[in-house]
């Protein structure tokens, strides 16, 4: 197998998207996005059952595979950035402009917290947290997880429409966008750090014997 690429210093959307775009390669990992949409929703069950183990079986829980868990479904995620061809940074600030827009009611006025290209990936996720104060919203754990599933299901469509040739690169990354802020607001909500999570993640698959 090729070297594993090095983890980026900064782990930033594109830089992410391009650090798992080589891992893929140097792997030899599918680039189907059916079976790259398949491997995803695997892991969101697993995510699923880390959460159960939180909220109903404390002393089953273990925060570090939570924290395992979101990373892995961030990874996927960016796999299917690349498999549509999505430039998720350079396509973030106009689906977000597109939210403020929707929102503008619940701001009472204040201008919105804008997204700064460039964002580590815990620095988005304490944005993403900004505009739920922003805008108002009252949720918690199982809200979001049930928002989360929810994209998923939306992204799903958007793999159904690929089939008939009928998807879009901007369609697909507006709902991977949901997803990403959906993930990451879980992970603010449970501690996770997230950079530190995915380099954790990483560590382990470049040492692991890929049988399937």
């Amino acid at each position: 197998m090729p070297d594993q690429p090095p983890l980026p210093p900064l782990i930033t959307l594109p830089a992410l998207q391009g650090y798992v775009r080589l891992a893929v390669a140097a792997r030899e990992f599918t680039t189907d996005v059916n079976e790259i949409f398949i491997l995803l929703v695997e892991e969101v069950g697993e995510l699923a059952a880390e959460f159960k183990k939180a909220r109903f079986y404390p002393e089953r829980h273990n925060p570090a595979h939570l924290a395992l868990e979101i990373a892995d479904i961030l990874l996927f995620l960016m796999d299917l950035a690349n498999g549509f061809g999505v430039d998720l940074e350079g396509l973030w600030g106009g689906h977000e402009a597109e939210n403020d827009r929707r929102f503008a009611s619940r701001r009472e006025a204040t201008p919105p917290v804008e997204f700064r290209p460039g964002m580590g990936i815990n620095a988005l996720a304490a944005h993403l947290e900004a505009k739920r104060q922003e805008r108002g919203f009252e949720d918690d754990p199982p809200m979001l997880t049930i928002l989360l599933m929810e994209e998923v299901g939306e992204l799903a469509t958007e793999i159904r429409k690929s089939w008939k040739g009928l998807a879009t690169p901007v369609r697909a990354g507006h709902e991977i966008i949901d997803c990403i802020t959906y993930l990451l607001r879980l992970a603010h909500h449970m501690g996770v750090d997230v950079e530190q999570a995915v380099v954790h993640k990483e560590t382990i698959n470049q040492t692991r014997r890929w049988d399937y």
